[in-house]
């Protein structure tokens, strides 16, 4: 598991699918409509992150700022904290 630091928080994030339900391949150039803004849950925060948030919360953050690391053969997702919106209680 990758340790964040740097107030960044590691998500649990799945990408939507490149195929519909019924496995109909969608042409590159499609673009489904998009939510600027996803709930997504955390699974590691860095020791310096200001707001309180623990392991398997839910928050809510904005989707463009979130950054994909490949480490080690496996994907991370990372957000910054300035990017949660907030706090799912």
């Amino acid at each position: 598991m990758l340790r964040p630091v740097n107030r960044h928080i590691v998500v649990d994030y799945h990408p939507p699918q490149e195929s519909t339900e019924s496995g109909i391949l969608l042409p590159d150039d499609y673009k489904p409509p998009t939510e600027d803004y996803i709930v997504v849950g955390v699974l590691a925060t860095s020791d310096d992150v200001s707001i309180r948030c623990d392991v398997e919360d839910q928050i809510v953050i904005d989707k463009k700022m979130l950054q994909e690391i490949t480490f080690d053969h496996s994907i991370y997702y990372l957000i910054l904290e300035n990017y949660v919106i907030g706090v799912i209680e």
